[in-house]
């Protein structure tokens, strides 16, 4: 799989689900009545399409504010660690940053996930009131609007774990010209330690191997997603060192 596409991927990934606007510099994501999402609302510039570094983040400073958001940058992933190398000039203009590691994963073994038998796992099609618990109940409401929006993707997917018939965690995600995405695991903070999330990442590696979809990859967001996402057979082949930064004044 080639790695740049997954990076692309990662850049473009929120124009599924929210607003955006294109600039020369790169894109400025939004959602006003979706604030408290960071995919939703963040610009993403690339290295190479800037040509006056304070005045693009001005633009962006005066874009954001006139949505009443706080203005939120992304490095495009393709630009390994720019923003440590532009630190002093992001200051300069008031945005405090900072870089973090950001793991790729592909599958290279084979899926030694054993599910829990108690726990049932299902491709879901359509929006419920038991879905949207699940994220109530995880303390998560600003994904709620994300994952709709989502689902209403032609090549989007969604896997629901159940207990005794309640749906107690999700994992989902799309499938692009570029790549098949891992865009969240979620279990309710009353069911974790279940096997949910097991289960669920079992479903879909089968079902990834099942259809023949092979451009996958994925990102953990934390340890216990990466266990998971270990034991079904995933290992990290590749660490960037994604910029980020906030507007500070």
């Amino acid at each position: 799989m080639n790695l740049r596409e997954c990076y692309e991927e990662e850049d473009l990934f929120p124009k599924i689900f929210t607003g955006y606007e294109e600039r020369d510099y790169g894109i400025l994501f939004y959602n006003t009545e979706n604030k408290d999402s960071f995919d939703s609302n963040h610009a993403v510039i690339y290295r190479d399409r800037i040509q006056d570094l304070q005045k693009t983040l001005k633009d962006i400073a005066d874009f954001y504010k006139t949505k009443g958001s706080r203005p939120i940058i992304y490095q495009s992933m393709s630009d390994d660690n720019w923003f440590d190398e532009i630190k002093d000039e992001l200051a300069k203009a008031g945005f405090r940053s900072w870089i973090e590691d950001q793991e790729y994963m592909l599958q290279t073994e084979e899926n030694r996930i054993i599910p829990n038998p108690e726990i049932t796992v299902k491709k879901i099609s359509e929006w419920s009131d038991g879905i949207e618990n699940v994220f109530i109940e995880a303390e998560e409401p600003w994904e709620i609007p994300v994952a709709k929006k989502t689902l209403d993707r032609p090549k989007a997917w969604m896997f629901a774990a159940c207990l005794n018939e309640k749906v107690i965690g999700l994992l989902y995600g799309h499938i692009s010209e570029r790549a098949c995405r891992v865009d969240y695991l979620l279990v309710s903070k009353k069911h974790r330690k279940t096997g949910a999330g097991r289960a669920l990442f079992y479903t879909y590696v089968e079902w990834c191997r099942q259809n023949g979809i092979g451009n996958v990859y994925i990102w953990p967001d934390g340890d216990t997603p990466k266990r998971i996402y270990e034991e079904g057979g995933y290992r990290i082949v590749e660490v960037r060192k994604a910029g980020r930064a906030v507007l500070d004044r």
